[in-house]
């Protein structure tokens, strides 16, 4: 089954990821930021439209 996304909701996850990896893995910003890539995955995940 296909489904797709608004191309602005996956402009902004791509945005996330690049403010994600201005920083190390271990720091709390890190964290903060990949918490906010997973809970916009999650997010573009439930709210896919089928074709």
């Amino acid at each position: 089954m296909d489904k797709w996304v608004q191309l602005k909701h996956v402009q902004e996850l791509v945005a996330l990821i690049k403010k994600r990896d201005r920083f190390y893995d271990w720091s709390d910003e890190y964290e903060k930021y990949d918490k906010k890539v997973e809970n916009t995955i999650e997010w573009l995940e439930r709210n896919a439209k089928e074709v």
